[in-house]
């Protein structure tokens, strides 16, 4: 949505900042991923981003690490310079005098705790040791517990750090205390009970489809639109070409506008003027087709779309 919305919006600030901010999670759960990989699949069910609904709403955690010793909670974050706890129980980041206060983790992560130990209450499931941890994710954050206090030093780490800490869970906890079954069927009912957030609209926002910039982005120079050229696409400010730059624009018109386009749409949307070229770019990608003639419609399959390196040329750039 970001790319798409013009600098001119009275949205675009807080748009902007939004994306930042999912991109930043993004990349330091994304990064704890590969740490995680090298637990023992036999032990451990790892569940990311599960979110759950109680009494009071839902609570999310970014992982949960299920076995029949204990449940981890841990809560990434990616921030980036410094990080600071002091005696008000405040966390907070000091750049050149500026300070920018964050919602404190490990009061999150306690919340957390306690909503999931009433989550396995109200299912009737054996109760574990649930640990918590609170992990920063870059390398380069510096954190400083201000005060020495010993529950902060014991639950805020670097990622490093995760996998030495879960190995002294294990010491800590050497008896299993329910079933491989009884892991399975938490498992299960995690997953069977978890809801997707709802995404931020262009509604949430206000911005009509008519708001948006519309066209292939270049992917060399991200300059809008690039134009059909002899059976490629064309940047007028970088000379990139490419065949294949259409599909992420196909895939933003998915996310923002819906599923479903025809030709007209298409047109409208990647900015061209050929019935025939825009039947031809979309029939290739094999989506699945409804309806006949003028009222002919293709469901766009964003996953194929972002997914399918073999067939996206995207990543070569030729000038």
């Amino acid at each position: 949505m970001d790319r798409r919305t013009p600098a001119s919006h009275s949205s675009k600030k807080t748009i902007s900042n939004r994306a930042v901010n999912l991109l930043s999670g993004y990349k330091g759960e994304s990064s704890m991923k590969y740490h995680l990989q090298f637990l023992p699949e036999d032990e451990f069910h790892i569940l990311h981003y599960v979110r759950i609904p109680d009494l009071y709403g839902h609570f999310q955690i970014d992982f949960l690490i299920l076995s029949r010793w204990f449940h981890l909670i841990m809560e990434v974050k990616n921030i980036y310079d410094n990080m600071n706890f002091d005696d008000m129980g405040q966390t907070y980041r000091e750049i050149d005098g500026k300070v920018d206060v964050f919602a404190n983790p490990v009061e999150q992560i306690n919340m957390q705790q306690r909503r999931y130990l009433d989550w396995l209450r109200k299912h009737g499931f054996p109760l574990l040791p649930i640990e918590k941890i609170v992990v920063y994710s870059r390398d380069d954050t510096y954190l400083r517990n201000l005060t020495n206090d010993k529950i902060i030093s014991d639950i805020v780490m670097h990622r490093d750090k995760v996998l030495s800490k879960i190995e002294t869970l294990m010491n800590k906890h050497q008896s299993p205390l329910i079933s491989e079954d009884h892991l399975m069927e938490i498992s299960w009912r995690l997953l069977n009970e978890h809801v997707p957030e709802d995404a931020d609209g262009m509604e949430k926002f206000g911005i009509d489809y008519s708001d948006l910039i519309k066209g292939v982005i270049c992917p060399a120079c991200s300059a809008v639109p690039m134009r059909w050229k002899s059976g490629k696409w064309w940047c007028p400010s970088c000379s990139c070409v490419s065949k294949t730059a259409h599909r992420p624009a196909l895939a933003d018109y998915a996310l923002l506008a819906g599923d479903y386009i025809n030709n007209r749409q298409a047109r409208d949307f990647l900015q061209l003027k050929s019935i025939h070229t825009a039947k031809r770019l979309i029939q290739q990608e094999n989506f699945q087709e409804f309806g006949k003639t003028s009222g002919r419609r293709y469901k766009i399959d964003i996953d194929k779309l972002v997914n399918d390196k073999v067939h996206n040329e995207n990543a070569k750039v030729h000038t």
